[in-house]
This record gives structure tokens, C-alpha cells and sequence, in this order.
């Protein structure tokens, strides 16, 4: 803890010896137009993370003044050009910019950024990995936890959930490329199957969207997008290559890419392979992964139409902890109460039960008709296949347990139109069908049925800009169909079939107080029906077995009974939000602050909680059933970021999540303890042939749980000492881990057209356990581990 609180002491003491550089260098260099090679004047040049800028005169020519190195990274923009971050030195100073082309009435050829209608008053942050050294081997959410207020929830070292205000899985939408990324969104055991190094950009929406991207998004949503394929553009080619020492992990990573007059294209092929993972005092036996992609797309223009082909291909192989998986209730109770994994085996890349299989194909067609300079009609089909399989230590372990084929398709139609000058909006339709089969040959029953979904939409968003306000109204309608076919547990079929239709809104107004300073709020509902685990969930999955809510009742004396499976009316209802989040930016000189505050009321609220122990043909295991009640989350998340000199900022982030089940009695079972981190970055001077150079030490301190629920002890459950039915407080089997302090340190640095990254995570060898992760019952968090990335890029200028 002292040295948590000297790093951030460090944060705001006096800066004088970082500032006190001898800065007075002078660069010049010239800007050209790429296809016509002539200079172009009124180009702004502002060097990367300063205030010290230029501007190009008539002849294209720009001088930069009191610098502190002969190699500078600038950031270069021009109206009717592209943006372009530039490395510039005395050998190397001519800038080419690509134009930005648009023929107005018949033609508009354009790459900009897609708007999010609908979401522009709510708290929104990208991250751009184009620009970002980003460790090919994490995961989407280790990713988007650098985001304030999010993290992720997990099953181990490979199976980890973006968590966004406290809610996850179903209750977050991930958009594939804005289409909503078709996996087996159910459990904690069940990742998003996105390779990150195909991401070129995240956004990361934190209100409540329903209205504009559908059901599911309670508590927010995360865009991933691809390579956008600008037209005009540069080839480039960039080959990557990695390792780290926790899992012996190798990654190789290929990219290319280009962008001409009337069409543009780009491909990626990626692979990584890592072994067992250990923690600072033992080897985590099985929990090493295995992982291949690839995926291209294609751009194409015709005088006022665009149109873009995607397609993405994903092999996993992921490792399961094997000391999560036991025989006997004995056994539970012994892996509980020690400190250590029951089951520990030498170092090995071999991937052995529990593990999973998983395969997903996304492919996706956009057209867009620019009618108008600022007008458009989109059509987009989307198809995904996402083939699972999933095995556990049993007999026949060579028979999955699970064995899934999900076909998920996507019809889009929109209308992104302007009215008038200042009133602009969306207007679109969308039909969603889902098919989800069982393979037979598993052994078992079905851990969920079979089923089909089919939902229509129709959205209406408006934005109204008067002056410095903007205020924002939309309105979604939504008919959803479900048709089941499953087994109960004399193997007889049974069958059910529900519509559900929902109405959800969304209010927003965003003003510019001042130069300084901006608001925004957001009243925000949504909605979504249980998936289908928390349905019709039943028997063994992972550690633990698992009843959905029709597979489950009271009998006349209170006891739980599985003999039967009830119909959709009887016991479920759909989830509905309504969120409120209010944001303060302030912005002056070399401070950055921003405030969030938000409110989230959910009706229904589905969440899984222990209930027992369950005889199975193994021995007693983990009981588990789903539940709904009425909740509330209130939380704030704080950013305030320093930038004490050119070369040296600091960025403070702290999350706070309080909730409150409002009908059962106990506390709520995973939710996010209050997190501070802090990340100190400088920009050290160039050297030998380091033209790049950036250090980062990254403290950070989680924690205890203090919201968590009362602990029985499965030795309690099996003696009957205590007696469990729905009516008793909600528990869990252990107590909530204690506080731990963590250090990251990172350098990152680029030679000519090298660049290479180490990077330390757990510096201190940190022996700790993350309430969000299940595997906390089992086993440590792993321990230091170093992180080797080295990328060659070449950029045609």
C-alpha cells in the first residue's frame, strides 16, 4: 500500500526536472498532395500530445521550432484531406497527404467514421489500435477495461466478459462490425470469439442504446470494427511477432492493405499459441490456449454508391482450469478450504479436458446510397456460423458434452437523413433470426434445446441542434418469436413457442457550456428476454450444475423439484432498464477531467445463485439455480488526466459500483469491487537510433468486496446443519478475496520502421485472487509476466 500511495504522490508533485529540457531544435520539411505531388499550404502540423504546432505556407513549407529532439511524431490535417499521424526528422521531412473526395449531387466518395445516431448525448470512448501497441494476445475485454467504468469478468486466463456498470454477458451488446456478434452468449464460460488484432478501432457506449442497436443493451455496448478501407490510400504491410514468459505464449501477426481511386482492400491473418499459465507459487495446470484467424474485406465505389464486403474466420481452442472439476462433494469442499489447486502438473502446451472448440464465420455486405451529400440509405446482410463444442473429464471424454451450431442472420435497412440544417436523424428496419441445433452424440441431455428467434424491428431517432445544445429523442418497437424443442429428463420432447413485443425510448440533451466545459444526459430504457441457458439450463456445465428457470419448481412443501419443465408464461418475464447518466467534461490547459454518474433500475432481473448441493453420478456438486428479481446499480466513474510537460503525463481513473437486489434478500453475487489505477507515461528523448520512445508504469489497487453476500460452506450443506430453499438469503461458497496492489510497466519504442514493445504485468509477483473470476474458489491469478512484441511496417508515401 505505501508504494500505491507514492505513485500516486508522484502524480502531483512538482514537475521541474521533467520540464526543464534543451529544447531548441528546429525541423522543417514540406507538404504535397500524394497524386499530384504539389505542395499545399494551410496545413496544420502539431506535434503528438503538445501544444506546438505550425501551419504550412503557399509553397507547402513548414518550420517547427524549440524542440527537444531531431526525431518528432506530428499529427497533420488539412480540410478535404485525411488525418495522418507522421514521423518527421531533418532526413525524412516531406508529408503526404491523401484527399478526401467528394463529388456532390451524382458522386460522394466517403471514408468517414460511422455516426452512432442515438447515442451522441450518451458517455461514449473509442480506443484506436491502429495507433495503440496493443498485445495481440488479449482479450476484447482486457482490452476495453482501460475504459473507465469497465472491466471484465472471467472463467480462468482465457474466457473473460467485458462488464460495463456492473452488468455483462446478454445485458452488453458486442457489434461485430455493427452487427451484433452471433456466439453462445450465455454463462460466464462463453468469450466473445473476436480475434483483437483484426480491430482497427472500439468504441465502447456506456447508457443504455435498445433504441438504436436492440435488445440486450442494458448496460451498454461495444463497437469493434475493422481495417475501414479508405479509398486513395497508401499500401502498407505489417508483419508482428511476440512472446511471453506466463505460458511460454508465441503470436505472429500479418496485415496488408490499400486504397485506390475507386476501391480499397485489406487482410490480416493472425495465430497464437500459449501453454499452461502459473501464478507466482504453482503451475495452473491446463489453461493454456490455441488460437488462428484470418479475415479480409474489400471496398468498392460507383459513382454514388459504396459498397464493402467483410468476412472473418476464428478457430479456438481453449483450456479450462482442470482443478475446477471434481467427483465428490468431499473433494469441493477440500479445494474450497485450500490454498493451493488439488490437481498441479509439470509445464505443458497440451490442451486436455475441460476445454472448448469453437469456430465463428462472420461475413457481411454494406451498400450505401449517398443521395446527398449528407444523406444516405444502407442495406446490410449479415451471416454468422458459430460451431462450438465443449468436453469435461468424464469416460468418454472424447464425446463433447456440448455440442452447438448457431446460424445467425442480419437484414438491415436505414435512412440516415437531414431535414433541415440542424435537425438530423435515423430511420431504420431490422429483422434478426437466430437457429441454434444440438448435434447428437453427446452422451447427455441437452444443457439448452433447441430454438429458433425471430425478431422485427423499427427505429425512429431524431437530433435537434439549437446553438450550443443538442437535444436527442428516439423510439424502438420490437416483436420477438421463440420456438424451442428440447428433452426433458425422461427423454420425452417437449415444445414451446412465445412472442414477446416491447416499446423502448431513449431522452437526451448534450450542451457545450463553455470552451471548456460539456454535458451531457441520458434517460435511457431497454430490454431483453432470459437467453436460453437461463431458461432451460440443465445439469453439469463447468464446476457446477445448473437449472434454468423452467426446469425447476416448488413443490407443496418447498422443496425444489426438476421432473418437469414448465411453460414460458409460467416462469419468466422479459428484463427491462431504465438507466440515467450524466456527464461533466472539463477541459483547460493541461488538465482533463470527466465525471460520470449513473442510475440503472431493472425489472426482472435475471442472475444465478447457489442453492445446494446436487446428488450427481460424480458425487455431490455445486447447485446452482437462476432467479429474477428487482434490482438497482448506482455508480460514478472519475478520469482525470495531467499532462505536466510535453514529454510527461499522468491519467488517475477510479470506479464505484453500489447495488441493491430489491425483492430477495442477500447481496447481489459478482459485482465489481471499487477499483483506483493510475498510469504515469513519459516520453523519454531520442537516443542511439530510437527515433520513439514511451514508458509507462501502471499502478493499480482493487479492493475487497464489501457488498458481497453471506457465506455456507459446502461442509455445512452436506452435514445438514443448514437447510437452503428459495426463501433463504442469497450465499455464496466463499468469501470474497482480499484487496491486492498491482504495477504494470511498459516501453515502447520504434527505429525507423521497427517498432517493439516490453511490457511486465504483476510486476511485484503479486500472489492474489479477482472476485470476478470464478476459478477465485480454485486457484491464484497468475503471477509476472514479460511480454516481447517486435513489428515491421511498411508504408508506401
Amino acid at each position: 500500500m505505501r508504494i500505491f500511495c507514492l505513485s500516486f504522490l508522484f502524480l502531483f508533485v512538482n514537475n521541474n526536472l521533467l520540464s526543464q529540457d534543451n529544447c531548441e531544435k528546429v525541423i522543417s520539411g514540406k507538404v504535397l498532395d500524394i497524386e499530384k505531388n504539389e505542395p499545399l499550404s494551410g496545413v496544420l502540423i502539431r506535434i503528438f500530445d503538445s501544444e506546438n504546432f505550425t501551419i504550412s505556407d503557399d509553397k507547402g513549407n513548414f518550420f517547427l521550432e524549440d524542440l527537444c529532439s531531431d526525431q518528432i511524431k506530428v499529427n497533420v490535417s488539412r480540410y478535404g484531406y485525411y488525418d495522418t499521424i507522421f514521423d518527421i526528422n531533418n532526413e525524412n521531412s516531406i508529408i503526404y497527404l491523401t484527399q478526401e473526395t467528394f463529388e456532390l449531387r451524382s458522386v460522394l466518395i466517403q471514408d468517414k467514421k460511422e455516426k452512432n445516431s442515438g447515442t451522441q448525448t450518451i458517455s461514449q470512448q473509442s480506443l484506436n489500435l491502429d495507433q495503440k501497441q496493443i498485445d495481440p494476445t488479449m482479450t476484447l475485454a482486457s482490452i476495453v477495461s482501460e475504459i473507465d467504468g469497465v472491466t471484465f469478468t472471467s472463467a480462468g486466463s482465457n474466457v473473460e466478459l467485458p462488464v460495463i456498470h456492473g452488468l455483462y454477458g446478454n445485458r452488453v451488446l458486442i457489434l461485430n462490425n455493427y452487427l451484433k456478434h452471433g456466439f453462445q452468449n450465455w454463462g460466464n464460460q462463453h468469450a466473445p470469439e473476436i480475434n483483437t488484432s483484426s480491430i482497427s478501432n472500439i468504441s465502447v457506449i456506456k447508457g443504455a442504446s435498445g433504441v438504436r442497436f436492440g435488445p440486450e443493451a442494458l448496460g451498454g455496448v461495444i463497437i469493434v470494427e475493422p481495417d475501414p478501407m479508405k479509398l486513395n490510400n497508401p499500401y502498407y504491410i505489417n508483419i508482428s511477432s511476440g512472446y511471453q514468459t506466463n505460458g511460454k505464449g508465441k503470436n505472429f501477426n500479418f496485415k496488408a492493405g490499400n486504397g485506390y481511386k475507386n476501391w480499397g482492400y485489406f487482410l490480416g491473418f493472425d495465430y497464437i499459441k500459449i501453454g499452461d499459465r502459473h501464478t507466482p507459487s504453482y503451475s495452473l495446470t491446463n489453461s493454456g490456449k490455441n488460437e488462428k484467424s484470418i479475415n479480409f474485406g474489400l471496398h468498392y465505389h460507383l459513382k454514388n454508391f459504396d459498397i464493402k464486403l467483410y468476412y472473418n474466420y476464428v478457430d479456438l481452442n481453449l483450456a479450462l482450469l482442470r482443478s475446477s472439476v471434481f467427483h465428490s462433494g468431499n473433494a469441493l469442499s477440500q479445494a474450497l478450504n485450500s490454498d493451493t489447486p488439488l490437481f498441479i502438473r509439470p509445464f505443458s502446451y497440451s490442451i486436455n479436458e475441460p476445454n472448448q472448440l469453437a469456430k465463428h464465420h462472420f461475413a457481411k455486405a454494406n451498400i450505401n446510397w449517398w443521395y446527398n451529400e449528407n444523406e444516405k440509405i444502407s442495406l446490410t446482410v449479415g451471416s454468422q456460423i458459430n460451431k462450438r463444442k465443449e468436453f469435461d473429464v468424464r469416460r468418454n471424454s472424447f464425446k463433447p458434452i456440448i455440442n452447438l451450431d448457431l446460424f445467425t442472420y442480419d437484414y438491415l435497412l436505414e435512412w440516415d437523413h437531414s431535414f433541415y440544417e440542424n435537425i438530423n436523424g435515423l430511420i431504420g428496419l431490422h429483422y434478426f433470426n437466430q437457429d441454434n441445433d444440438n448435434n447428437p452424440g453427446t452422451g447427455t441431455t441437452p444443457f439448452i434445446p433447441n430454438y429458433n428467434t425471430n425478431r422485427f424491428s423499427f427505429y425512429l431517432i431524431e437530433a435537434i441542434k439549437i446553438n450550443n445544445s443538442l437535444f436527442e429523442f428516439g423510439v424502438r418497437f420490437d416483436t420477438e418469436n421463440y420456438n424451442v424443442r428440447g428433452r426433458e429428463t425422461n427423454q420425452n420432447i417437449f415444445r414451446d413457442e412465445n412472442s414477446f413485443t416491447n416499446v423502448t425510448f431513449s431522452l437526451g440533451y448534450e450542451r457545450e457550456v463553455s470552451e471548456n466545459i460539456s454535458i451531457r444526459s441520458n434517460l435511457g430504457s431497454a430490454w431483453r428476454t432470459p437467453n436460453m441457458a437461463e431458461l432451460y439450463s440443465f445439469g453439469s456445465h463447468g464446476f457446477k450444475t445448473t437449472f434454468g428457470l423452467l426446469r425447476y419448481y416448488n413443490d407443496d412443501n418447498d422443496k425444489i423439484k426438476t421432473d418437469k419443465v414448465l411453460g414460458m408464461d409460467d416462469g419468466s418475464s422479459p428484463e427491462k432498464s431504465l438507466k440515467f447518466i450524466n456527464e461533466v467534461d472539463f477541459s483547460r490547459d493541461k488538465n482533463d477531467l470527466k465525471i460520470t454518474l449513473f442510475s440503472n433500475y431493472i425489472l426482472n432481473y435475471v442472475f444465478e445463485r447457489p442453492i445446494g448441493l446436487y446428488g450427481t453420478v460424480r458425487g455431490p456438486m455445486p447447485y446452482f439455480v437462476f432467479d429474477q428479481s428487482d434490482i438497482v446499480l448506482v455508480g460514478s466513474d472519475l478520469y482525470f488526466q495531467r499532462k505536466f510537460s510535453t514529454k510527461f503525463k499522468s491519467s488517475l481513473r477510479l470506479n464505484y459500483l453500489w447495488s441493491q437486489n430489491l425483492i430477495k434478500n442477500g447481496k447481489m453475487i459478482n459485482q465489481p469491487p471499487i477499483r483506483i489505477a493510475n498510469n504515469l507515461m513519459w516520453n523519454t528523448k531520442d537516443f542511439w537510433k530510437i527515433n520513439h520512445s514511451e514508458i509507462s508504469i501502471s499502478p493499480s489497487y482493487t479492493f475487497r468486496q464489501f457488498q458481497s453476500p453471506m457465506i455456507i460452506s459446502p461442509d455445512e450443506l452436506i452435514s445438514g446443519l443448514i437447510d437452503v430453499n428459495l426463501q433463504s438469503d442469497i450465499f455464496d461458497f466463499k468469501d470474497a478475496p482480499d484487496g491486492y496492489f498491482l504495477i504494470d510497466f511498459a516501453w515502447k519504442f520504434k527505429i525507423a520502421d521497427f517498432s517493439a514493445s516490453v511490457e511486465v504485468k504483476n510486476l511485484l509477483n503479486k500472489k492474489y485472487r479477482n472476485y470476478l473470476n470464478e476459478m477465485r474458489y480454485f486457484a491464484d491469478e497468475m503471477g509476472r509476466n514479460f511480454l516481447f512484441n517486435i513489428s515491421y511496417r511498411i508504408n508506401k508515401k
